[in-house]
């Protein structure tokens, strides 16, 4: 759950944009204030690490545009509105969609469309919204609902969707799209199974409806592919236990691949999936310089992306060597909530030992422990020797204030700008969040990877110290 957004947002955003006919015109009406934040998504392939993302600026009447250049002769989009929702369009080339944003009788902004094909775009709105994927989870789980409710919202919407598919007058427009929903349906499914079993500490794939939804999915079908039924289907034939670590895992879906695909843009997405997994998420755990070897190897047309991602990883941890324990901790600006900055060495050290929490508001398993934070600073809130804050590296910054509104956090809590985020992150060779790391007395190193605050060793950890 935590990948999904990050992905998107970290690895994608520098894709070039292309330009040709204006495609797209649209107009947001009734807006108490134009938007600051607005993305428009478009995914060439289907493939989420190709998506081309580029920002939605809008006129002081509320009108917007939107080119580029369709690798087909037609193309879906995503935009993503600050404060208003999330809406989809269908765009055709050389043609013009019109695009209305406004509020319905029922109070909720509503999309609505003149121009080329406005069923198809009121059919991909639809979609869009119906299946969106945070609207069947929290990264707060103070704010989730029941997975009962949630999949009978699901239901509700998949209903919704079907009811348009009958508007798509073109047959082969229409059978795509119903095996579409079909499959996004049925990944959302398992994406709810998934979170009932982690609820459960149960193993989804033991579960007999995951079973019965992977049974039979064709691997190599492009639909699946794009609604990653693909992956999921694929994944379900490993027989590597969850807790053997990101490597066995890693090694076992390359000879998987192998084994049963033949689409080249499923295998693509494997080796992106893969090196992000193992880099990223994984840090390169175990003999990295043995996985990397097989993993450069096995990418074989796609090595330039391995490529990258080894130059990635070889950088993170040239970052993570400017960070051994009790070198010094490197500086940097932090934003509070009223505007004004202080430096992290003004902070830091000054006989204090230091647990540091950098998190974001859309990353579920930050937010699953921050409660933790909250009983390590209960019981040592009388201690002067210790001392927790929080870093945020939200750059939406009014949902970091609603959720400190929400929280009330009786321990610092700070912010970083897109830019000091940036430095931030190559100092201290952060790849993915959450993240802790515990700073000395001295104001130096004393682990700039820390366990968690739900981890026993972090509290006796910190009593270790405080109590020299």
């Amino acid at each position: 759950m935590e990948t999904k957004k990050t992905i998107i947002l970290t690895a994608l955003a520098l894709m070039p944009m292309l330009s040709q006919a204006q495609l797209l015109k649209g107009h947001l009406n009734g807006a108490e204030r134009i938007p600051e934040d607005a993305l428009v998504t478009y995914s060439p392939d289907g493939n989420m690490f190709n998506n081309q993302m580029k920002e939605l600026t809008f006129g002081q009447n509320g009108t917007f545009s939107y080119d580029t250049e369709l690798t087909a002769s037609e193309g879906d989009i995503v935009i993503e509105i600050d404060g208003i929702g999330y809406f989809g369009a269908h765009l055709v080339k050389g043609k013009t969609v019109e695009m209305t944003i406004a509020k319905g009788k029922n109070g909720a902004w509503e999309a609505t469309f003149k121009g080329e094909q406005p069923k198809t775009s009121l059919f991909v709105n639809q979609y869009t919204q119906s299946f969106d994927m945070m609207k069947y989870w929290s990264p707060d789980p103070s704010e989730g609902k029941p997975i009962a409710e949630y999949r009978r919202m699901l239901d509700e919407e998949y209903n919704k969707v079907c009811k348009l598919l009958p508007t798509l007058k073109d047959k082969q427009q229409r059978d795509y799209y119903t095996r579409l929903t079909e499959a996004q349906y049925s990944w959302l499914k398992i994406r709810l199974i998934m979170d009932s079993c982690e609820n459960d500490k149960t193993d989804y794939k033991l579960n007999s409806e995951y079973q019965q939804l992977v049974k039979g999915v064709d691997i190599n079908d492009p639909v699946n592919v794009q609604t990653n039924m693909a992956y999921t289907a694929l994944n379900s034939l490993g027989k590597v236990p969850q807790d053997a670590g990101f490597g066995p895992q890693c090694e076992e879906l390359m000879a998987l691949s192998d084994k049963h695909v033949t689409n080249p843009a499923l295998r693509t997405f494997l080796v992106q999936m893969i090196g992000q997994s193992f880099f990223v998420y994984g840090k390169g755990e175990g003999d990295a310089e043995a996985f990397i070897k097989k993993y450069t190897e096995w990418a074989g047309k796609d090595s330039l992306i391995a490529k990258s991602q080894v130059e990635q990883f070889r950088i993170m941890q040239k970052s993570m060597e400017g960070t051994a324990a009790g070198t010094k901790a490197p500086d940097i600006t932090l934003n509070k909530r009223d505007g004004s900055q202080v430096q992290l060495s003004d902070i830091v050290g000054h006989g204090k030992f230091t647990y540091i929490d950098v998190w974001a508001t859309w990353c579920g398993p930050c937010v699953k422990e921050i409660p933790f934070v909250e009983k390590l600073v209960e019981k040592f809130k009388d201690n002067p020797k210790v001392q927790f804050i929080s870093i945020s590296v939200d750059q939406n910054v009014q949902a970091w204030e609603k959720k400190l509104d929400n929280d009330k956090p009786q321990w610092a809590q700070y912010i970083l700008t897109p830019e000091n985020n940036q430095i931030f992150s190559k100092d201290w060779g952060i790849t993915g969040i959450p993240r802790f790391i515990m700073i000395d007395q001295e104001g130096n190193i004393f682990s700039g990877d820390a366990t968690r605050p739900s981890e026993p060793k972090t509290e006796e950890t910190i009593l270790g110290e405080i109590g020299k």
